[in-house]
């Protein structure tokens, strides 16, 4: 039975039987259409991308780029997941192209790199870019070939990638020393009452009338002052502002005679002896020594 062959819409056609006889043996089934996909060139397949599929046409430099040989004895050997090789190689291909130390990159940096995201693509169509991306990166921190390096600039903080190299561990050493130099100290949390939970627990209920004086009296005296001015009056079984008040303004007059490492105050000798009683005070004394 002679044989006949066709291409129609990029698919061969094989037909078992004269392509003469074709229609009237469909309904009698007395012939086989057998389909073949048919391709003339790598060019014209239809492809997301048609770099995807094209053959490479070979480098057009002699200048290759130098990786540490511990990157094929020890790294690559291990590598499992696609995604942590094509970042371990584009990382070290970007640093190869740069000049100056430390030779780093930092993570918006990659994000936005055409090449690797092309390349990421590849690995599976339905992931994101980006959690190819974070897989790679954390797989090849996890394996120490490159030291992540968070550094502050300006309101963000930067996540900066470096070859795992002794000089660049020490510059990573010095940096987080530098910054741990420059950030703020730690504010312990005050542990003191609020003065309205204060004057609660010890005087009474804090009344809308008597929420500004108590703020005025926060702002003018000392917090261990009005908590002790509170204490005096407990233990007077005078509990009311009013006579709080009263104690702190006669402390800010006369000061705190039981104050702790209360300074000792000079006696103002004028005020006892050039006073209306001056000479009840003199009168007892050797005027020599005043």
């Amino acid at each position: 039975m002679p044989n006949t062959q066709f291409t129609h819409h990029g698919f061969k056609f094989l037909v078992l039987g004269s392509l003469r006889a074709l229609r009237s043996s469909f309904r009698s089934h007395t012939c086989a259409l057998l389909v073949v996909p048919y391709r003339k060139n790598l060019t014209s397949h239809s492809a997301d991308n048609p770099r995807d599929t094209m053959a490479f046409t070979g480098f057009s430099t002699e200048k290759l780029v130098g990786l540490p040989p511990e990157l094929f004895s020890e790294v690559i050997p291990a590598i499992s997941l696609p995604s942590e090789l094509k970042v371990t190689l584009h990382i070290f291909y970007r640093l190869s192209r740069q000049r100056g130390t430390p030779r780093r990159v930092s993570w918006e940096e990659l994000l936005g790199d055409r090449v690797l995201r092309r390349s990421l693509r590849a690995v599976s169509k339905l992931r994101p870019v980006e959690e190819l991306l974070i897989e790679g990166l954390d797989a090849a921190v996890r394996r120490n070939t490159f030291l992540l390096l968070a550094l502050p600039d300006a309101s963000r903080v930067v996540n900066w990638y470096l070859a795992n190299t002794a000089a660049n561990r020490t510059w990573s050493e010095q940096m987080t020393l530098a910054r741990s130099a420059l950030s703020p100290n730690e504010v312990l949390a005050d542990t003191r009452p609020s003065l309205m939970t204060l004057y609660e627990q010890n005087i009474g209920l804090v009344t809308p009338m008597l929420v500004d004086e108590l703020r005025e009296a926060e702002e003018t005296y000392p917090p261990e002052w009005i908590e002790a001015a509170m204490r005096e009056a407990v233990r007077a079984n005078a509990r009311s502002w009013r006579y709080v008040r009263k104690v702190l303004e006669r402390w800010a007059a006369n000061g705190r005679q039981d104050a702790p490492n209360r300074a000792e105050r000079p006696i103002d000798i004028e005020r006892y002896t050039n006073g209306e009683y001056g000479d009840l005070f003199r009168r007892g004394s050797d005027e020599r020594d005043l």
